[in-house]
């Protein structure tokens, strides 16, 4: 409770303020200001921090606004993305989450963020509060520190407004899928507004035995203290319980190489795991924003910001079917229980400027940002059938009607899956792990003529990560990680080149040099813990944009190559730690139109190729092969929807068509040399491409409107695989119906 405390206690803080500020004049600001699905390439974009436009900013940018969420009729933020080229889902781990990549490297926290905030990656964010999605390919890390090199995702979401309204919808789909959803907005007083949304949401699965239920609560207040200063206070909290779900499990041809293969034994609906497994995951944030306009040509704005996250594990994870001598799979089924909670609180400060030197004008951007990170693991010991205590994990077995003597199970036989008691837990330790960061930056665009325009910009960071201490609940001690303190500072610059041809057409390239401290630790064979190096990384781009049909439409085209001087992964010896595993070279091409070249006439679609190789990797026994591709990756990716609005004849009524092309992928790990840099594992493996169609048709008179949409019209089969062992299959056919009545 103390984090609905903490928003409720800044909500009122500012209300009771702002009696006092009846009689000042009200203020309108881009930040309120809606933008139809047109051409992303005139929009206005926050995640930049600057006032650069999208055509004089040398780097890709893609923008999904709520018009075509809606009317696509997205239900999580994997639905939302899959609009924009080249951003893919690497995994469904557990059905806990979903996780991005994008130019072959994986999102983690430091690539998702919620009005330019970082949040936890580990939820499925509630998507009915979005106004709209920010991806900003490519190099973010002048702007937002140490982020993986594909880009970041900003959800951006719905601001008070001084006109009265909102609405009220009720959702209905497939397997049971109930979410009804408000949106209220309006004036408070002549410079203040609201806007309070939230969901309810209750739904089972096409997965046997897999439940879900979600909360969602987001106020937000805006106060215009004067025609020049603004502040907007934003708060939300989500609360999700739901079934994790590992999915079919892969199957393990060779438990020494772990050489594998894609799970087609099981159907798509079988569950395997324990029936009464749950996790709960709460989030709760709040946002202080003050925007500040000094005059025509200068303005600043500040941010604080505030994040409490906690996950309550308790279920089987990893289900790899190990290949026995008979034929059959069988697999040790196995508990585990964990609790994380993470504090999380950052500071950020931009001052933006125009001006001139002599004849060169100048759009400067400088800033800093700051942040505290505490997250605790809490571990736990469960209790056997005999009455004694072991660690959860892999070492607990949970076989056949809860056997902890005999987890293992068969394949073959459903019997064997049943599941028993729910055995006692106690906590066995806690491990807390404090970080901290601190960035200073600086950008300018130099227009050098009319058209020809220069960027140049540096970042200053610094990263520690403090010594893990760990709570030992048993033995009632407390100790320190060896190793566990680290720190690393760096500059990052950027550099660009932009000619504007004309309004409608900008052809620009940009170098980046990132440094990536790499949080956490490395782990060896033998348990040795160590910190991690950090990677540095160099970005190079090119492309144009052009703005097509009267700049209705935006045709953009991009290219790149990202080197990585050592890629952090997860460790295969233990999740909780990471490794090094050599230099990556990631290139590729990315094509994208976007628009509305008619008033009723909507199109989103794009194209992207990548191909991500290890170029240079360690002469040891046991390192990554070179030349190969990197698993998870798809080589090619498409996207296209079209919507069309009648505005004669059947007036109202509406129809698209949405297609989704995800390449073949690799799944599994890579492959490993011995010593003479021959290779000698097996254990990737292909899954094929496929297509999914969604068919969508609405209708709307007046404040009424209902739309109904068939997804996955033609009932492909595939899988999103995290290395061997959580196989998720995609969502088979299914129907999600919305009626809506506006305010």
């Amino acid at each position: 409770m103390k984090q609905i405390i903490f928003s409720a206690v800044l909500i009122s803080t500012f209300v009771n303020a702002q009696k006092k500020k009846d009689s000042l004049n009200t203020r309108t600001i881009e930040d309120v200001k809606l933008h139809k699905t047109g051409n992303p390439n005139n929009a206005k974009i926050s995640t930049t921090k600057s006032q650069l436009s999208v055509m004089e900013n040398p780097q890709a940018i893609s923008v999904v606004t709520h018009e075509v969420i809606e009317q696509q009729q997205a239900q999580q933020l994997s639905d939302v993305v899959k609009n924009v080229n080249g951003v893919y889902i690497t995994s469904a781990r557990g059905a806990s989450q979903d996780s991005f990549g994008a130019r072959g490297y994986t999102f983690g926290s430091e690539n998702i963020y919620k009005n330019g905030n970082r949040i936890n990656s580990g939820v499925f964010p509630e998507i009915s509060g979005l106004e709209r999605v920010e991806v900003l390919k490519g190099s973010a890390a002048i702007l937002y520190g140490n982020v993986a090199p594909g880009g970041i995702v900003n959800m951006v979401t719905k601001k008070p407004l001084f006109n009265q309204g909102g609405n009220i919808s009720l959702n209905y789909g497939s397997w049971d899928n109930i979410k009804p959803t408000v949106d209220v907005y309006g004036a408070l007083s002549k410079n203040a507004a609201f806007r309070v949304n939230g969901s309810y949401e209750n739904k089972d699965s096409f997965r046997d035995f897999v439940t879900s239920e979600k909360h969602y609560f987001n106020p937000s207040f805006l106060f215009n203290i004067s025609d020049k200063t603004q502040i907007i206070v934003e708060a939300d909290y989500l609360k999700h319980h739901f079934t994790p779900d590992f999915g079919l499990g892969g199957l393990v041809l060779n438990t020494t190489t772990s050489e594998s293969k894609l799970n087609t034994l099981l159907d798509i609906h079988k569950f395997v795991g324990v029936t009464w497994q749950y996790q709960t995951n709460e989030m709760a944030t709040s946002t202080v924003t003050l925007n500040h306009q000094i005059n025509n040509n200068w303005s600043y704005n500040a941010v604080a910001y505030y994040q409490n996250y906690n996950k309550d594990f308790y279920g089987t994870e990893r289900i790899q079917w190990n290949l026995q001598q008979n034929g059959d799979y069988t697999w040790k089924r196995t508990l585990n229980k964990q609790y994380v909670e993470q504090n999380y609180g950052s500071l950020q400060f931009n001052i933006n400027g125009e001006f001139k030197t002599g004849k060169l004008t100048h759009k400067l951007l400088a800033g800093a940002d700051s942040d505290y990170l505490q997250a605790d693991t809490y571990t736990y010991q469960l209790q056997k059938q005999d009455g004694t205590y072991a660690d959860a994990g892999n070492n607990f077995s949970y076989g056949t009607n809860g056997n902890t003597s005999n987890g293992n199970i068969s394949l073959t036989d459903e019997n064997t899956w049943t599941t028993g008691y729910t055995p006692n837990s106690k906590k066995k330790d806690l491990t807390r792990v404090p970080t901290r960061r601190i960035g200073v930056y600086v950008q300018d665009l130099i227009s050098l003529t009319e058209k020809l325009k220069f960027l140049a910009g540096v970042r200053w960071s610094y990263l520690e990560n403090k010594t893990t201490q760990v709570t030992n609940y048993i033995s009632s001690t407390k100790t320190e990680t060896a190793n566990s303190y680290k720190k690393d500072m760096a500059f990052s610059p950027r550099f660009g080149l932009v000619y504007q041809f004309d309004d409608s057409f900008t052809a620009f390239a940009s170098y980046s040099n990132s440094f990536t401290p790499n949080t956490g630790l490395s782990i060896d064979s033998n348990k040795k813990t160590s910190p991690l190096d950090p990677s540095i990384i160099n970005q190079y781009e090119v492309g144009i944009k052009k703005n097509l049909l009267k700049n209705t439409l935006a045709f953009n085209i991009t290219a790149y190559q990202i080197d990585n001087s050592n890629l952090s992964q997860v460790s295969e010896i233990d999740v909780n730690y990471k490794e090094l595993t050599g230099k990556t070279r990631s290139q590729g091409v990315e094509v994208d139109v976007t628009g509305n070249p008619t008033t009723n006439l909507s199109i989103n679609a794009g194209y992207s190729y990548n191909y991500m190789t290890y170029l240079d990797t360690p002469n040891t026994d046991g390192s990554f092969v070179e030349g190969e591709r990197l698993v998870r990756t798809p080589a090619n990716t498409a996207n296209a929807s079209v919507f069309y609005t009648f505005q004669n004849y059947i007036k109202g009524l509406k129809i698209g068509v949405s297609a989704f092309y995800t390449g073949n992928r690799l799944a599994g790990w890579n492959n490993l040399k011995d010593a003479n840099g021959n290779q000698k594992t097996n254990r990737m493996y292909e899954i094929g491409d496929y297509t999914t169609v969604d068919f969508s048709i609405g209708y709307q008179a007046k404040k009424f409107s209902i739309m109904g949409k068939i997804g996955n019209l033609f009932d492909v089969v595939d899988y999103n695989v995290h290395e061997n062992y959580s196989v998720n299959p995609i969502t088979p056919r299914n129907f999600y119906l919305t009626i809506n009545y506006k305010l």
